[in-house]
């Protein structure tokens, strides 16, 4: 639980491992705290790595059971999902809320071989083909987010990873998409389910072998709203080769701060505060790349910060933000 020395609160988050794009974005908040003046509250800040590996699965249990005082969560439905007891969730993991939603923009891309001749995933359950499948990751505890809705979608057509192997293909998981996507384009898989699509690796593999982009029908998008609380998106005409029409998808952006409701008012507050004051820092690493290639959509305004949360914000955060003009 939240932990306080003689000198203010000992704050805690739980991000990724040092490598990944939330651990840069959980290091410049904490660049936030230098200035003792605005922040004196904090005598301290923790970064730390997820359970397993498994970020997106494990961040809300850990901040649930108060290992850790908040942390990063994408997408933001997950939070929905770990306090309902939901989906990959088999027990509720206590009340959540928001501090901001960093605005990534994201989707899951569903690639195929051009040489499996699929045109559908219709089609892919009825041909049954030896599809060799890169999909997320999965731990210990289950498979993580990605993992998990990706199967979903599966089932939604009738077929699922075990089907898959009964086919006599294979499913990979072997972790996040700059792990997986090498797999494909080195001819080790051929297809994979996977989301991250702000990196100029998916145009590389698109580039270096042929595929086709599967849409996913409106039932199965409006299954996973209704269900679970995903959002819809479009994979626009043209964003890889091969892409000749906008497809639909369902949407993973979102990198949400949340942390408990229980957490004291004046920090989620001030938690508030410091994702305001530093998401231009935030931002800038990717403001110079081609806008399909960002990060954030930037700039992030403070109305980014306190919007499509999915789940309620925190009052501490909340007042915040109407202080400054938001909500």
């Amino acid at each position: 639980m939240l932990e306080r020395d003689e000198y203010g609160y000992v704050l805690k988050i739980v991000s990724n491992f040092p490598y990944h794009p939330w651990w840069k974005l959980t290091s410049q908040l904490v660049e936030g705290f230098r200035d003792k003046k605005k922040t004196g509250l904090v005598s301290s800040v923790g970064v730390y790595s997820p359970k397993f590996g498994l970020g997106s699965f494990e961040n809300p249990k850990m901040i649930g059971r108060g290992e850790v005082d908040a942390g990063i969560i994408n997408p933001p439905v997950t939070a929905k999902m770990a306090m309902e007891g939901k989906g990959p969730y088999r027990e509720r993991v206590g009340e959540l809320r928001a501090i901001a939603r960093f605005p990534e923009p994201d989707y899951i891309f569903w690639l195929v071989a051009e040489e499996l001749g699929i045109h559908s995933f219709e089609e892919l359950a009825k041909r049954k083909p030896p599809l060799i499948l890169v999909s997320g990751r999965s731990g210990p505890t289950g498979p993580d987010t990605l993992t998990w809705t990706v199967e979903q979608v599966l089932k939604q057509y009738g077929f699922s990873y075990q089907h898959i192997e009964s086919w006599g293909g294979k499913v990979l998981f072997p972790g996040p998409s700059v792990v997986g996507v090498p797999l494909v384009r080195s001819g080790e898989a051929n297809a994979i389910f996977q989301e991250g699509q702000h990196h100029p690796m998916w145009e590389q593999l698109a580039e270096a072998r042929p595929l086709r982009c599967l849409p996913l029908s409106r039932a199965v998008v409006d299954y996973m709203i209704e269900t679970y609380g995903f959002s819809g998106s479009v994979i626009p005409k043209g964003r890889l080769k091969g892409i000749e029409e906008d497809l639909l998808t369902l949407d993973y952006g979102g990198w949400l701060l949340a942390c408990r409701e229980d957490l004291p008012e004046e920090l989620a507050y001030l938690l508030a505060k410091v994702c305001t004051d530093q998401r231009d820092a935030v931002a800038a690493p990717y403001k110079d790349q081609p806008k399909h290639l960002q990060s954030f959509e930037i700039p992030i305004t403070p109305q980014h910060l306190c919007t499509k949360c999915v789940i309620p914000l925190h009052k501490g955060a909340e007042k915040y933000y109407r202080e400054i003009g938001c909500r």
